[in-house]
């Protein structure tokens, strides 16, 4: 079986560049409102609308067919492996004195780090609060007080799992933490860490979930409206960090509400500017996401109402919080 990161590297080097031509519309302005209304009743929870089967009969492109050849070969290992090894956050603050919006300012003060180092990679971050949460969540009697060195520490786990030149821990010690803590006590609460979790901190992040999801949506497009979908649904997933009770759903659902929500948005927003072969691959996307994910309707739905409604409040919500504004 693959590990998940053998399996991020295959994806990896699987990488090549595709041209996309899209046929231009020629739909009426009828046809096209009635697209956009088939859109918008997906979200609907009442709505029972299925993938039509003469759509999946359509020919694979060579984009299509290398995800296809790829998932008869790993994606049943790979999806359960993430199944299997999805952690439980419950409500990590629930045994402790430590207040919701002081662990949202450590999130928030997180991502000002890796822009202070200037980190291209992303899974260092999710990794980080990822750690810091199910940390909290396997421990109790810890403060507000107690949060920063904790904060620090998993930013230094989650450096040396995820990334090829590892922060050094006087880089930690200095740069990060301003010599607030000393090297022996980023090392004793780096030991609490682990041993609290058995020394399991290869789990998979919420950011993997979402990365699974758009690979089997996308593949690896480099279409312009796949990039920006992508970098959204990253904007908004650093979003919901912020939030402990919207980290209390499963990853994969949080996933995919995000992606969902994501890409619903843009269609709104760009629909007359879309190609129709793009077009009709996002207009089934709610469906595939249920149906990749395994997930059951109405969770999706309770999930991305709480996705939607975050986004919609989160600066009124948490004022305080303006490094996501500022570095991405």
């Amino acid at each position: 079986m693959l590990t998940r990161q053998q399996s991020r590297e295959q994806m990896s080097t699987q990488k090549i560049k595709q041209q996309n031509s899209y046929i231009n519309s020629s739909h009426s302005t009828e046809q096209s409102e009635n697209v956009l209304i088939e859109i918008l009743e997906l979200l609907d929870t009442g709505n029972k609308v299925q993938v039509e089967t003469d759509y999946l009969e359509i020919p694979l492109d060579p984009q299509l067919k290398r995800i296809v050849d790829y998932n008869n070969c790993y994606n049943k290992e790979l999806f359960d492996s993430l199944i299997n090894d999805q952690i439980d956050l419950g409500n990590c603050l629930l045994n402790h004195q430590i207040r919701d919006w002081v662990r949202g300012k450590m999130v928030d003060w997180m991502i000002q780090v890796f822009a202070s180092i200037q980190s291209k990679n992303e899974t260092t971050f999710f990794r980080a609060v990822n750690l810091m949460d199910v940390f909290l969540k396997n421990s109790q009697n810890y403060t507000d007080q107690d949060l920063y060195l904790i904060g620090v520490t998993c930013i230094f786990i989650a450096s040396k799992i995820e990334d090829i030149n590892c922060l050094k821990i006087k880089t930690i010690t200095e740069n990060l933490s301003h010599n607030k803590f000393s090297q022996y006590q980023i090392k004793q609460m780096e030991s609490i860490i682990l041993q609290t979790l058995n020394y399991d901190i290869n789990f998979p992040t919420v950011y993997d979930y979402l990365q699974y999801l758009r690979y089997q949506l996308f593949g690896l497009s480099e279409n312009q409206s796949v990039i920006v979908i992508n970098e959204t649904a990253d904007y908004i997933l650093k979003m919901c960090c912020h939030d402990s009770q919207l980290m209390q759903y499963k990853q994969m659902l949080l996933a995919a509400s995000i992606l969902g929500y994501t890409i619903y948005n843009y269609v709104e927003l760009h629909f007359s500017k879309l190609g129709e072969k793009l077009k009709k691959q996002l207009l089934y996307t709610q469906n595939n996401l249920l149906r990749i994910g395994q997930l059951e309707l109405a969770d999706y739905l309770n999930c991305l109402s709480k996705v939607e409604e975050l986004i919609q409040c989160f600066h009124s919500k948490y004022p305080l919080y303006n490094n996501l504004k500022q570095f991405n």
